[in-house]
């Protein structure tokens, strides 16, 4: 202990550190060596042997695989085959016939002979013949106009068995309601050609190409034709309620001459 200024200072020294003891080293198995577990009846333990270190000659070279004898080779998975996509050809909307709805009946001039029912017999039957376009007839009755049954706006073609001035026979009138043009005049034996719904359908292909537009098909609902059927009753109604008020309110007036 050493004393300085009255103060009283003391030294101690720490022990020097002591080594570690060694690793103890695994003990070998010394106990029983045969399990009882039933009786009459051992289980011999044997310890299993350690497994050799596998010798590594270069990290770099690759490993070469040997097959046991009587084991299947193994498989290598198959390149995948190249794949080279194949181009559908173009659709054509020539593919899928085009369908035309035609109405047929004898024309105002014609007075309904028996050969021109014959005639309109020949034609509907020619008609429905028809492959490309196909075609969907209905009849008319007789003498109804052109112009009317197309403003129906349910046919595209209109085809008649009428008369041509100059001409006393018979003759296969047509014309077009989509375009609104007449197409051209055939004699009578064209009614029996099934062909002849191609050629007039060409014939609208051709003035649609030469510049004819096609009229405009104004479609309506039935919520539209209700309204529109509705406000016409209504306007009538109205009408006639103001002619029966008119007339109540009118004065009138009687005249009574008195004559000796």
């Amino acid at each position: 202990m050493v004393r300085a200024e009255g103060t009283a200072v003391s030294l101690r020294m720490r022990a020097a550190p002591q080594a570690e003891d060694p690793p103890s080293q695994p003990r070998g198995y010394s106990g029983p060596t045969a399990i009882r577990d039933e009786p009459g009846r051992e289980a011999v333990w044997q310890p299993l042997p350690e497994d050799p270190p596998i010798p590594v000659e270069s990290v770099d070279a690759p490993t070469e695989l040997v097959a046991e004898p009587g084991a299947e080779p193994a498989r290598t998975p198959a390149e995948p085959a190249a794949v080279t996509g194949a181009v559908p050809p173009p659709s054509s909307i020539r593919d899928v016939p085009e369908h035309v709805d035609v109405a047929i009946g004898l024309g105002p001039q014609a007075p309904g002979t028996r050969e021109e029912k014959a005639l309109l017999e020949a034609l509907e039957v020619g008609l429905a013949a028809s492959t490309d376009p196909t075609t969907e007839t209905r009849r008319v009755r007789p003498g109804m106009g052109v112009r009317r049954l197309c403003r129906e706006r349910r046919d595209d073609l209109v085809v008649q068995i009428g008369y041509i001035a100059d001409r006393p026979d018979p003759v296969v009138l047509a014309h077009d309601c989509a375009l609104d043009r007449a197409l051209g005049v055939r004699a009578a034996e064209a009614a029996t050609d099934p062909g002849l719904a191609d050629a007039l359908w060409q014939e609208h292909h051709a003035l649609m190409r030469a510049g004819v537009e096609e009229r405009r098909r104004v479609s309506l609902g039935p919520r539209a034709r209700g309204g529109i059927i509705a406000g016409a009753a209504i306007v009538v109604v109205g009408v006639a309620v103001g002619v029966l008020v008119a007339n109540a309110l009118r004065d009138e007036s009687v005249v009574i001459t008195v004559r000796p």
